[in-house]
């Protein structure tokens, strides 16, 4: 030996900063997974071989809950338009809390229900766009802003019936 005295070696510290953020970063993303799956679980449902007398009575329980209103939208000569009935009402301060949806197949028996929280749908900018394709609704341009929701409170959103089709009823809460 000739006296020399060696550095110590460097440590690579930062390799294993690098490993740990991926590792934090995979665990974040499958919990957001896991999440995810279980709101839509929660929040999700659809019966199927339902007639049509069944789904019938349950549209009929949920416009019970609101007797005698108007869907704040309407299919009015072919077209998508504001009630002006309810339009005029004065504002309603109880917050909402859901968005229900409910939605009827002729053809394939089903019976689609979902539920939204509120506080998801207050994070969306602009508005909300409702759209069936085979309907043609896509071409009216069918939307509404929260807002306008949740100026006239509880009640019937949209209430829809194809005659060959099915229903669609949409409700907040």
């Amino acid at each position: 030996m000739n006296g020399e005295v060696q550095a110590p070696k460097k440590k690579r510290t930062w390799i294993w900063v690098v490993l740990g953020i991926f590792v934090f970063l995979g665990f974040v993303a499958i919990g957001g997974i896991f999440v995810a799956v279980s709101f839509f679980r929660q929040n999700f449902s659809v019966s199927e071989n339902m007639s049509e007398s069944t789904a019938e009575s349950q549209f009929a329980a949920i416009r019970a809950r609101f007797p005698n209103q108007q869907p704040l939208i309407q299919m009015r000569d072919g077209r998508p338009q504001y009630v002006v009935e309810r339009a005029s009402e004065p504002d309603n301060k109880r917050p909402l809390s859901t968005l229900h949806i409910i939605a009827f197949d002729k053809d394939e028996e089903k019976v689609v229900n979902f539920s939204l929280p509120f506080w998801i749908l207050r994070m969306k900018s602009g508005p909300i766009r409702i759209s069936a394709y085979q309907q043609g609704w896509d071409d009216r341009g069918v939307s509404f802003r929260i807002e306008d929701i949740e100026k006239h409170g509880p009640g019937i959103i949209v209430d829809h019936t194809e005659r060959d089709e099915g229903r669609v009823l949409i409700w907040a809460e």
